[in-house]
Parts: C-alpha cells; sequence; structure tokens
C-alpha cells in the first residue's frame, strides 16, 4: 500500500481539528441555553415540567335528558256558563189567572178542554192530564213529579195522537229525582248535563268555584259543603257547547243558590277541569278522592 502524502495528512488533521472544534462549540451552546432556562425558571419560581400519570378511564353513563315529572294537576277545559234544572212538583206551578169584572184575579176555571194529555213513550199509554203550565215546566226541567207522587222524565219525542215528532213524550221512573240520560240516578248537586260533543257522558269533572259553597237543603241531599266534583251523566235538548246544566233537585235549592239579586250571575265563566285525577265514583256516590288536594 502507498503511504498518504504529507499534505493529505495534513487535511486529515485540519478536519479532525475542526470537528473537535464544532463538536466543542455546540456543547458550550447547549450549555448555555441550559442555564439560561434554568435561571429564568428559578427567577420566576416555576419549576421545571412534571409528568402527570395518566388517569385510569371511568365508565360513566350517557349523561341523559331531564324529563319533567308527571303533573297532578288536572286538565282545564275551558271556561263554561253553569245554569240549573231541577224536578218540577205539578203542586208547584199554578195555571194562568184571569181578571174578573172587579179587576181581581181568581184561579181561571180548569176544564177537560184546557188540560194537556201526557203520553208514556212506545207505548203511548196516557200518563196523566196536566195544565198547560204545569206540561211546559215539564219539557223545560225534564223531570216533574205529579200530585198523586209519580215521577216523570221526558222520554223524547214520540207521535202519540200527533203527527211524527211533534209531541214530548214521558217515562214514569222509580228514582226518586228522576233517571239521566246515562240511566243512572239524577243526584242533586252531582249530576250535570252536557253537550256530549264537548264533554264525554260519564266524565267526571272538577268546579273549583262549587268547592267550598255549603249546599241548601238538608242531608243527604243537601246541607253540606260542596268539595267540586260533579260527574256528567245527562244531556238536554238547550245544552249547547261550553254549557253545564247542575243537577239542584227541587226549585227551591235552586233559589237557595241564588246570589246578590236572586240573580246565578255568579256561575258564568266558571273554569272547568277533568276530576278524573282529582274525584271518584263509587255506585251513585261521587266524591274528591281522599288525600287529594
Amino acid at each position: 500500500m502507498t503511504e498518504p502524502a504529507e499534505t493529505d495528512r495534513s487535511f486529515v488533521g485540519s478536519v479532525a481539528s475542526l470537528g473537535d472544534a464544532v463538536r466543542d462549540l455546540l456543547a458550550r451552546i447547549i450549555n448555555g441555553l441550559g442555564g439560561i432556562a434554568s435561571a429564568a425558571l428559578l427567577a420566576c419560581g416555576c419549576q421545571g415540567p412534571t409528568v402527570t400519570p395518566i388517569q385510569p378511564i371511568e365508565n360513566k353513563p350517557a349523561a341523559t335528558v331531564a324529563r319533567p315529572e308527571p303533573s297532578d294537576d288536572p286538565k282545564p277545559l275551558g271556561q263554561f256558563n253553569i245554569t240549573f234544572y231541577y224536578v218540577i212538583g205539578e203542586d208547584e206551578v199554578a195555571p194562568k189567572k184571569a181578571a174578573n169584572d172587579n179587576d181581581q184575579t181568581e184561579l181561571a176555571a180548569i176544564d177537560d178542554d184546557a188540560r194537556v194529555t201526557l203520553y208514556e213513550s212506545q207505548s203511548c199509554n196516557e200518563i196523566a192530564q196536566v195544565t198547560p203550565e204545569f206540561a211546559n215546566q215539564l219539557a223545560i226541567q225534564g223531570t216533574g213529579k205529579l200530585n198523586d207522587g209519580r215521577v216523570l222524565n221526558i222520554w223524547g219525542r214520540c207521535t202519540c195522537g200527533h203527527p211524527a215528532g211533534t209531541r214530548t213524550c214521558f217515562k214514569v221512573t222509580q228514582n226518586q229525582w228522576g233517571t239521566a240520560g246515562t240511566g243512572h240516578p239524577l243526584q242533586p248537586f252531582r249530576t250535570v248535563a252536557v253537550d256530549p260533543k264537548v264533554v264525554k257522558l260519564g266524565t267526571l269533572l272538577y268546579v273549583p268555584l262549587l268547592e267550598g259553597r255549603t249546599m241548601p237543603g238538608r242531608p243527604p241531599w243537601g246541607g253540606y259543603v260542596h268539595d267540586g266534583c260533579v260527574v256528567a251523566d245527562d244531556t238536554g235538548g238547550h245544552i249547547d257547547g261550553n254549557r253545564l246544566d247542575l243537577f239542584v233537585g227541587r226549585k227551591g235549592y235552586f233559589l237557595g243558590l241564588s246570589g246578590t239579586g236572586s240573580s246565578h250571575a255568579w256561575a258564568r265563566h266558571v273554569p272547568v277541569y277533568d276530576g278524573s285525577k282529582l274525584c271518584q265514583r263509587d255506585g251513585r256516590h261521587v266524591s274528591r278522592k281522599t288525600g287529594s288536594i
């Protein structure tokens, strides 16, 4: 092998010396930067970076959307006008009076021609002959009591003795206060007649206006503080839209519910609610549920 020339050795040595110099310079620069960083950290009172240990991931349930709790408040059905009906007694309706020659009034003579025949539905059997005034009131109230004690319910139109659908027929009922359209006995201060297109028959209703009001009459039908619960058991030819016709039993009870000036203006535009959450029915008895507010 040929020995390297002297000039080659000098070049290699120079390169080696240069490499040592570069390495020495880089080491000084790195040491200088480390010193500056340490000084800066000491000046600000900071510590060097620390390694945070990795925490294990917990299996947490997914977040759920809060749902509103079901409300116990009764559902509002709207504003209603309350009217009243009762059993009209034959003895409560006097015939029209006529003036005599002395300008005094006396009862007009009632002959057979002036009387109205009441017919039983379907069979067209004659029930009774009554004055026109009583027959008119019987048709309005829907239930009446004859002088002989029989209680009659209006039972729709019939053809007894007249063209189709022109006469109102009736039915004798064994219930003390008459029978509602659902077949249940009428209950004073508990039965209401409704428009079935607005309120379904059999629906329990809550009427706050009645709650706390003392019902007229004597127990068991009256003389108690009402709890606001009634039942939609009846209908009527003049019951249309948002109207409740409260059955009150007797004409005297109707008068007893009148307010100032013997009017029933207090029963106008009354809020009515679905009473299924507040009220209950046990046979004939309608009342507030135990524990309901």
